[in-house]
């Protein structure tokens, strides 16, 4: 099995295991904890991701389940992820309730993945000024950066299989 070089087409996918390797090591390149006292960036970068991207891989990560228990596919950090992504790209604000949904898991569940998330600096949550009760979520700086470098480390350099012959 051939190590995977980022920015280098290999010609085959990777394994679903190296990939996953490849999103773990993604992530952990940004650390996981802010500065204490240094306030969460949100301001925006450059994405160089494409919505149908973001949308194709979301789905590919919703189809697991036509082929797997649910009970073997619990990772409601990514789905929240990708539909911060999306939403971000879309120029839509991302509600709680939203992210509850689209994770796959009983919402208390839910609720501590996006305090995770708040925690380690990926995400950012936000009160409507209009309505206290409603809380919304989106992505800092951070998880921008992380999710940027998947696109382009993993997703973006993979051939698509019709050229890969």
């Amino acid at each position: 099995m051939s190590k995977h070089v980022p920015g280098k087409k290999s010609g085959k996918p990777l394994p679903l295991s190296e990939k996953i390797g490849r999103i773990i090591q993604s992530l952990a390149g940004s650390s996981l904890d802010p500065a204490e006292g240094e306030p969460e960036d949100t301001s925006p970068i450059a994405l160089d991701i494409s919505e149908q991207e973001v949308a194709r891989v979301f789905q590919m990560w919703r189809a697991r389940a036509d082929y797997l228990p649910d009970e073997l596919l619990l990772d409601p950090a990514w789905g929240m992820l990708l539909e911060l992504l999306l939403a971000e790209l879309q120029g839509r604000r991302v509600s709680w309730l939203r992210l509850c949904n689209v994770s796959s898991v009983p919402a208390t569940t839910a609720v501590r993945w996006i305090k995770l998330l708040e925690r380690r600096g990926f995400v950012i949550s936000r009160t409507d000024p209009q309505h206290a009760d409603d809380q919304f979520a989106e992505l800092t700086r951070k998880g921008r950066s992380a999710l940027q470098r998947y696109f382009h480390d993993v997703v973006q350099s993979q051939e698509p299989i019709e050229q890969q012959h």
